[in-house]
């Protein structure tokens, strides 16, 4: 299984692939432009070009376009993630 989370925020989208291990295999960086559905399809389109699927991978997303993940099994604020980073 793969882990991936992505950030989709107002200016870039981040996502990174992480292996089983907690070894990041992949990340991603692309600009979110004026729509977060649209910068979520690029999204997509890497993960399948680098094989990963919406089916094989658990899937958190964060940031101001973070409900544009409709396959994300679980979906956290940016102030969750910033307050966890800081612990």
């Amino acid at each position: 299984m793969k882990f991936v989370g992505i950030d989709i925020g107002s200016t870039c989208a981040k996502t990174v692939v992480l292996d089983e291990a907690g070894e990041a295999e992949n990340l991603f960086v692309i600009p979110t432009g004026w729509s977060s559905f649209d910068a979520l399809e690029k999204i997509r389109k890497q993960l399948q070009e680098t094989g990963v699927s919406d089916a094989d991978a658990y899937t958190v997303s964060t940031g101001y376009g973070r409900k544009a993940v409709p396959f994300a099994q679980k979906q956290v604020t940016e102030i969750t993630c910033h307050a966890r980073g800081a612990a």
